[in-house]
Formats: C-alpha cells, structure tokens, sequence
C-alpha cells in the first residue's frame, strides 16, 4: 500500500487551519498542523513533510523568517513550501519570498480549486524526485556489488599465491588464477560500461564511422558467445539476412551493443531455451519520426523470462533495472541496455522491443544504410 503524503499547515488562526485540514484530507492527504512558526519549526524537523503550506502574517515570527530558518537548516531545507497571504497585490512580499526559496504563493480567502492544482503539481514533483533518488541508491548498491564480488575473488587467488598455497600444485594454480582473469575482465567491462554511458550523457563520446559489414560484425559478437549458450544449455540461433548493404558504422560500439543484447537474452532464458540473431533490412516511409529509408536490421529474440508492460518504457533508463521475474532472476546495474540505446541512437537509428512476462522478449535495433 503506497504510503499517504504528509502536508504541514501552518497558521495562527484556528479556522484557516480547520479549513485547510479538511480540504486536504479530503483528498486523501496526512494532514498535521502548527499554529505557529517555532512550531512549524519544530514539527518539520521531527516530521519531515513532503510540503509545508505557511502563513505569511504570524505573530512572533512570521511566514519570512520562519522560512528562513527552514532553509538554513539541512534536515528541512528542501521541504517546498507554499505561501498563503492576505494581500495579493504586495509585490515586494512575494518577492521576498520567492528570494527566500518559497515554491508557490496563494491568496486567502482560499481558491479551494487553485490549492489543490498547486498542491498536487508540487507533490507529484516530490514524488518524482525521490523515485529518481532511490533509482539512483539502488544503481549504486547493485554497482558496488557488481564490482566488489569480482574483486573478491582477485584478491582472494592472489592472497593464497602470496601465502604459497600453489607451489605443490601448478594446476590448481592455472585454474585459480583463470578465474581472477575472467573476474578482472569483468570488472573492467564495467568500469568501462560506467564511463561510456557518462560520456554519452556529457555528449563526449566520439563514434569513429567505417564503411563495414553488418553481418559480420553480427557474427563476431554472437560467436564471442556461443559457448556461453552452450554452457547454459540454450540453442543460439544465427540467421543472416542476404543483400544488406554496405554501412557506416563504428565497429567496436556497434558490436558492443550486440554483445550487450545478446548477452542479456542468454541470461534471461532458462535452459532447453532458444535465443535467434535474425539480420535483414528493414525499410521505414517515414511512420516514425526522424527513420526513412533502407536500416540495416537485427531481431534478438528469446524464448525467456520477459517483461511486464509497465516496465518496458523504463529499461534504458540509466538508474532503472527490471524487476524480471521467474527462476531466472538476475539482477544487476542495468547498464547494457542504456549503452544499447544510446550507441544505436548516435548512429541515426533505433531500438525497439516486445516482451511479455513468461513468454520472452524480441529486442530490434536498425542503423541507416544510406539507401532510400
């Protein structure tokens, strides 16, 4: 059950604040109140509400300063507020208040219909900004993880070769510090998966086109993989489309992206599973905004776990990862599929996927050829 947001109101006249309570609850708010502005003080640091709607004309210590403080205190300065004032043409009021970090100012006697427009566009804001915030706590706990378990390992084979432990034993060795290879290999995919998609971002990265061959390309990403497939018990399945022209492409982002999509679908797929690369082109008349003309094309389509609806238009989001379900529940920073969006993207092309849940998912990327 999603928890109720918690507004503060704030105003010494005992009907105002009667009145706003109502109001508020009624359409399904927390509601708390304070009379004064040591007291709004007081309860905004021990609450925390999502919004404090304060009066500007208080005895003692007005709307001003009690704004003031609030802003020059850590645990509340972010908290939005909303002004109530009785004179709507005091210009210099609301400037100063504006100045001092209020969000909204609103007349008395109150507009019911304009207060709860103004409180439910600040909310939703709210709202928004601490979804993205735990998208952002949850990416870097998974990136921590990601990066410690490898790293775990490193320094566990090397501790043991410090202390001897492979004199007696070259074998055991040579299987050790395989492992250590393939953890560090690891790690530095994703180190390097976290400087792509923050030079993409910063509009950095630089794409070094060649005129090339897209099914080669194709098979150097899906051959780098086939034994991975064959380890989880999976047919991987290649069918190249004939005729598809000659295009311009930077070899190593187009193949990372590949190898991202096709990797992702052998993790998702349990095993007895499929996962087909279909290549061919893909002709657009200009349905869809920006695409026109002949696309080199590739589908990955497995036989997987897949998605639910509402998560599909979230996937490349940099701070947002699936929550897939089934046997096969792997998790991790998301990172593949942002890079795949933003590689193909930069290359005038697009990616667009089916899923789902239980019955797998198709991912479709397309490049331009240059052909109309």
């Amino acid at each position: 059950m999603e928890e109720r947001q918690r507004i503060l109101a704030v105003d010494d006249a005992l009907d105002n604040l009667i009145l706003l309570e109502r109001l508020l609850k009624r359409q399904g708010f927390d509601v708390v109140t304070a009379s004064s502005g040591s007291e709004c003080l007081s309860q905004s640091a021990m609450l925390h509400p999502d919004l404090i709607i304060l009066d500007v004309a208080m005895p003692e210590m007005d709307g001003f300063e009690t704004l003031r403080h609030l802003r020059e205190n850590e645990i509340t300065r972010d908290i939005p507020v909303i002004f109530l004032t009785a004179n709507s043409k005091d210009a210099k009021s609301i400037e100063q208040g504006l100045a001092l970090g209020a969000d909204e100012y609103l007349t008395k006697p109150i507009e019911q219909d304009e207060l709860i427009a103004r409180v439910g566009s600040i909310l939703r804001i709210v709202k928004a900004e601490r979804q993205v915030e735990q998208l952002k706590a949850d990416f870097q706990s998974m990136l921590v993880h990601d990066l410690r378990s490898p790293l775990s390992v490193i320094i566990g084979v090397l501790e043991l070769g410090a202390k001897g432990e492979f004199e007696s034993n070259a074998q055991e060795m040579k299987e050790l510090l395989a492992t250590a290879l393939k953890n560090s290999h690891k790690m530095l995919g994703l180190i390097n998966d976290i400087l792509d998609v923050a030079k993409f971002e910063a509009g950095r990265l630089q794409l070094s086109k060649q005129p090339g061959d897209f099914n080669a390309v194709v098979e150097g990403a899906v051959g780098r993989l086939k034994m991975l497939a064959r380890d989880k018990g999976l047919d991987l399945v290649v069918d190249e489309g004939v005729n598809i022209p000659i295009c311009e492409f930077d070899y190593d982002k187009i193949d990372q992206a590949i190898t991202n999509l096709v990797s992702n679908a052998i993790k998702f797929t349990s095993k007895n599973g499929r996962v087909t690369v279909k290549t061919y082109v893909k002709h657009f008349d200009g349905e869809l905004p920006m695409l026109k003309g002949d696309y080199a094309a590739m589908d990955v389509e497995d036989t997987g776990i897949g998605m639910p609806a509402e998560e599909i238009p979230h996937i490349f989001d940099r701070y947002s990862q699936a929550q897939t379900g089934g046997a096969s529940r792997e998790k991790g920073t998301g990172l593949g599929l942002t890079i795949v969006k933003r590689v193909i993207e930069a290359h005038g092309g697009k990616v667009f996927v089916e899923s789902a849940l239980g019955k797998g998912t198709k991912f479709t990327i397309a490049i331009p050829t240059g052909g109309t």
